[in-house]
Parts: C-alpha cells; structure tokens; sequence
C-alpha cells in the first residue's frame, strides 16, 4: 500500500510517502512565516516525482487531525479531503499526539504529550501501551494551564511534545523527552499509523476518521478569532 502522509499541525510540517512499511521519502515544508498553505501541494508534487510516483499512484491518504495549530491543520485537512476526491484513493485522520508517542524510546509505556493551546495553557494527552506496541489514550485531551500541569505532574511521569518548548523557562525533570527530534509529529509516523489503523477497520462502517466528507480537525476550543466574534455578539445581545 502506497500511502501519502501529511502533517500541518505545528511549525514544522512535513510530506511523506511510505510503502507498506517503508519510507520512500520525507520533505520538511517551507517554515518562513509559516506558510504550509502555499507550499504544501508544491512539496506533495516534487516528493511524488521524485520518486516517479504519480497523485493516482497513492492508495491512501493520512492526515495529522490535532490538536495543533488552527490555520496548519485547516490547510492540512483540506488538502487532504481534496487529494482524496481528486484521485479516488482512501483517506484517514490520524491523532497527531498518537504520532507524538511513536517517537518515545521503545522501553517506556506511558507518556503525557503537550502541545501549546496558546495564551498560558497546554493541550495534555496521555497515552500508554504494552512492549512494542501501539500507542492508546488513556483519557480525553483536555486543556489544563501550564502552571497547573507543571505542579499535578509525579516525578515518575514521562512528558514529551511540541509544549516543552513553552515550559523551558523553567527547570523541567531530567527524565522528560526534550530532545528536539522527537518533539514534533513527523508525515511518515503519520502515513504508517494511517496504514495500520485503515488495515484494522475493513469491513467495519466508515467511521467519521475515515470518511473525507465528515473528517474535521481536533481543535478543542475556538480560534482567538471565533472567540473574539462570540464575545462581540454576547456583547451586543446581552
């Protein structure tokens, strides 16, 4: 199966193509202001010549879902969904802190991953599994104050993700994955978890994941702009 992954969530995005279990390629997205929106289906285009590859050689198309960036996984979902129509191939969303995880030393099996939700709070998600495999949530990601995350966490707790870079200003556990390398989310974890979790479902009814037409990305909250607009009409409509 040959699958193409993409991930927008953050600041540093990726593409990838991966076949069966391989990695055919993996190509960080433009990262000057940002700009996943006008760069993204250039990089899908150069990755798949690259490789000789043409959009009607993909099988599937996996998607980071969130939470993450509002703009990043807009423009990651929507490319998604329309590669999906264009060419007639599968499509999956796929949990970004899943992929998160996957990057953890094969030795643990419980992790916290944190993403900044902006303003002073964290998105935490915590995920465990048995040796060597896949990765499950344990609860619901919610939304807690980085204060309030720092002072709930057990000195055995193991804590990795985009949101350590905004905790650095305080002196953070030895044992907490800091490496930058294994922060992010990268398109070809993306692209292999898609490929597991749609070998797992066939047969089953198309789950919202799996389906272009209702698939939307996990936000949690509203945009700084959408709660400005709510906050502006409460105003005006007391």
């Amino acid at each position: 199966m040959l699958v193409l992954g993409i991930e927008t969530s953050g600041l540093e995005g990726s593409v990838a193509i991966v076949r069966d279990e391989i990695c055919l390629g993996e190509k960080r997205l433009n990262q000057i202001g940002r700009r996943h929106a006008q760069g993204l289906v250039l990089e899908i285009g150069q990755l798949l010549n690259a490789h000789s590859l043409t959009p009607r050689d993909v099988d599937l198309v996996a998607v980071s879902r969130g939470p993450g960036s509002f703009t990043g996984l807009r423009v990651g979902m929507v490319c998604a969904k329309t590669f999906a129509y264009a060419t007639g191939c599968r499509f999956i969303a796929v949990d970004t802190f899943a992929a998160i995880a996957e990057n953890a030393p094969a030795e643990l099996t419980r992790v916290f991953v944190i993403e900044d939700a902006q303003r002073d709070d964290l998105f935490v998600g915590e995920y465990t599994r048995h040796p060597h495999q896949a990765w499950e949530q344990v609860s619901p990601i919610r939304i807690v104050s980085a204060d309030e995350f720092l002072q709930s966490r057990s000195d055995l707790a193991v804590v990795m993700g985009p949101g350590l870079a905004k905790l650095e200003t305080e002196p953070l556990p030895d044992h907490w994955l800091k490496d930058p390398h294994i922060r992010q989310p990268r398109a070809s974890m993306i692209a292999s978890l898609g490929r597991s979790q749609k070998q797992s479902t066939v047969g089953e009814p198309l789950a919202e994941e799996n389906d272009f037409w209702r698939a939307s990305p996990f936000y949690l909250r509203m945009s700084a702009a959408e709660e400005k607009r709510a906050t502006t009409i409460q105003a005006e409509n007391p």
